[in-house]
C-alpha cells in the first residue's frame, strides 16, 4: 500500500490541505518527505486508523516539523495548522447545520451517531463508553484517544487540541442541536465527554 500511495495526492485530500497548498515549493517538498517518512514508520494495516493517520495526524505532524523551522517557530506553525484544520471543517459543519434544520434532525442524529462512531472511531483507537442516552440526549465518553497517543509518541501533544477544536467547529453551531462537550483528552483532561441534546424540546 505504501509503495502505491501518491503522497502528494493524499496530502491534498487531508485536513491540512490548505496549509500544504500555501507552502513554498522547497517547503512543500520537505513536507512530503516528512510525510513519507512518518507513513513508513507506522502500521497502516488497519483501514480505520490509517484513514486518521493519512488524512489528519501525519499531515499535521509533517507540516509542523517543516513549519516549526521557519521564522516564528512552533507557535507560528501551530497557528497555520489550526487555521487549515478549521478551514477544512467547514463542509462538514455545513452538512450538520443542514441536518439540524430538518424537523427530524435530532432523531436522525441518534441513529447515525452510534454507527459513525463504530465505523470511524472504533476500539482499535478509542475506548468509548456509551452513557444512557434518551430521546433527547446522545452522550458518550472517550477514555482514550488515538490522536493523543500518536502525537504524544512524536512529541507533538500540542497538536491534538487542534483536532478537538475541529470537532467544536463541526458540531458547535447546529441549529436546534446543542453540543455540550466540556472535557477533552487533548486539552489535558482524563476523558472526552461528548454530548448532544435536542434543542427543539426545550424551546
Amino acid at each position: 500500500m505504501r509503495g502505491a500511495m501518491n503522497y502528494e495526492k493524499t496530502m491534498k485530500k487531508s485536513k491540512l490541505a490548505a496549509a500544504y497548498e500555501e507552502l513554498e515549493p522547497q517547503d512543500r517538498r520537505a513536507a512530503l518527505a516528512e510525510y513519507r517518512t512518518l507513513c513508513s514508520e507506522l502500521d497502516l494495516s488497519d483501514k480505520m486508523l490509517t484513514s486518521h493517520l493519512l488524512l489528519a495526524i501525519l499531515p499535521a505532524a509533517a507540516l509542523y516539523r517543516v513549519l516549526a523551522r521557519r521564522a516564528g517557530g512552533k507557535d507560528a506553525a501551530l497557528s497555520v495548522i489550526r487555521d487549515a484544520a478549521l478551514y477544512s471543517a467547514r463542509p462538514m459543519a455545513r452538512m450538520f447545520q443542514a441536518l439540524g434544520r430538518l424537523p427530524f434532525g435530532f432523531p436522525l442524529l441518534r441513529v447515525i451517531t452510534p454507527a459513525a462512531m463504530k465505523s470511524g472511531f472504533g476500539e482499535a483507537g478509542w475506548r468509548i463508553e456509551w452513557d444512557k442516552s434518551t430521546r433527547d440526549k446522545i452522550a458518550f465518553t472517550a477514555h482514550s484517544c488515538f490522536y493523543d497517543r500518536v502525537l504524544r509518541q512524536y512529541g507533538m501533544p500540542e497538536l491534538t487540541p487542534v483536532f478537538c477544536e475541529y470537532d467544536d467547529a463541526v458540531y458547535g453551531a447546529i441549529p436546534h442541536i446543542r453540543w455540550g462537550r466540556t472535557k477533552t483528552i487533548g486539552r489535558g483532561d482524563a476523558i472526552c465527554d461528548f454530548c448532544f441534546t435536542n434543542g427543539r424540546r426545550s424551546q
